[in-house]
């Protein structure tokens, strides 16, 4: 399928003590829901998953790539995602670029199916997902992936690094 073809993952917290989330067995989930949902899709699609900043899984070079992050909720950190869009290697190489969306581990799949289906359902004739994810703004895909407006999430610094906005 093309979701197992373009899948990447690198060694997540299970082998590597690096990583904030697990991306093995998660990623092997990911790719089992996207092909329930979306049997008939047929866009050739890189979907990368690395569980921390150090991106040794790529997210920067994929069509859709996600980072791992925790994300409180109740009190408890949970493991949650951040996105990425529009990488590419090769002739028409370039860097994903971050749209300010991130989420849940568990909701991962709901936000990709419908970002997917808005690709299915509104490219232009002969446009791959790359440049239907240029045509749109951040905006116009965080909601895709949300299912609803919402304000950006910041990307959190990677750890020891100290934001530009913070240094003196």
């Amino acid at each position: 399928s093309p979701f197992w073809r373009g899948a990447i993952a690198c060694s997540g917290s299970e082998f590597c003590k690096l990583a904030i989330t697990e991306t093995k067995s998660f990623s092997r989930w990911l790719v089992e829901e996207l092909e329930e949902r979306l049997p008939g899709f047929e866009q050739h699609l890189k979907l990368h998953v690395t569980g921390c900043p150090n991106s040794c899984g790529q997210h920067w070079i994929a069509d859709i790539g996600i980072e791992g992050k925790k994300i409180k909720v109740d009190g408890r950190l949970q493991d949650a995602y951040y996105f990425c869009v529009g990488g590419a290697v090769g002739l028409n190489q370039g860097i994903a670029r971050p749209i300010g969306y991130r989420c849940l581990a568990n909701e991962v799949p709901d936000a990709i199916e419908r970002l997917l289906r808005r690709y299915l359902d509104e490219r232009r004739p002969g446009e791959n997902l790359r440049q239907f994810f240029a045509r749109h703004s951040d905006e116009n895909l965080r909601e895709s992936l949300a299912g609803e407006v919402i304000a950006a999430a910041m990307r959190d610094p990677s750890p020891g690094r100290v934001p530009h906005a913070v240094e003196g």
